[in-house]
C-alpha cells in the first residue's frame, strides 16, 4: 500500500470540515499527466472549482493575487479515488485547526514553530504544490510542530 503524502495526527477527521469542490477532469484523471496528489494544496477559484495555482487567476476573493497570498486548501483523497473520478469532485481539509504530517514540502531552512507558506515544488515526477518555509507577507498555512529530517513535517494548521 502507499504511503499517503498527508496524514492527520489530531485531532481526527470527524472533528474537521471537508468540503467538496469540482474540478477539471485532468486534475482528477490518475493517469492524467498532471493529476492532484492526496496532501497536494489547492485554490478554490471565482468559479467555486478546485484549481492548482494560476498567476494572475481570479480567485474567490475577487482579485488576482501571486503565489503563497491565495488561502489554500489540502486535498483529503488519495490519487484515482473511484467516488472522487465518479463525482467529479476533490474533497479537502476546509476548516478547524489541526496537526498534520505532510510529504510534500521544502525542509530547506524549516525549524520547530517556523511558519509555512503554500508554492510549487517539484514532487512525484512532476510540479507540485506544498509548504515550505514562509516569507514576505504570504498566507501562513500553519506553524511546524516536529521535523521528521526531509522525509515530513508535521505542522499545526491555521483555521481560516
Amino acid at each position: 500500500m502507499a504511503v499517503p503524502n498527508l496524514e492527520i495526527v489530531r485531532p481526527g477527521i470527524k472533528d474537521l470540515i471537508r468540503k467538496d469542490f469540482a474540478a477539471a477532469d485532468a486534475l482528477i484523471d490518475p493517469n492524467a499527466t498532471t493529476p492532484l496528489f492526496d496532501g497536494e494544496w489547492v485554490q478554490i477559484d471565482a468559479n467555486y472549482n478546485v484549481v492548482r495555482y494560476n498567476a494572475g487567476a481570479t480567485y474567490v476573493d475577487g482579485a488576482a493575487q501571486n503565489a503563497g497570498e491565495v488561502i489554500s486548501y489540502p486535498i483529503w483523497a488519495e490519487r484515482g479515488r473511484y467516488d472522487v473520478q465518479a463525482l467529479r469532485k476533490i474533497p479537502v481539509l476546509f476548516g478547524n485547526t489541526c496537526e498534520l504530517d505532510e510529504l510534500i514540502f521544502d525542509a530547506t531552512s524549516l525549524y520547530p514553530g517556523a511558519p509555512l507558506e503554500v508554492a510549487d515544488m517539484t514532487y512525484g515526477g512532476g510540479t507540485r504544490r506544498g509548504v515550505r518555509l514562509a516569507t514576505g507577507t504570504h498566507f501562513v498555512v500553519g506553524l511546524v510542530t516536529r521535523l521528521f529530517g526531509t522525509d515530513k513535517v508535521r505542522f499545526l494548521r491555521n483555521c481560516c
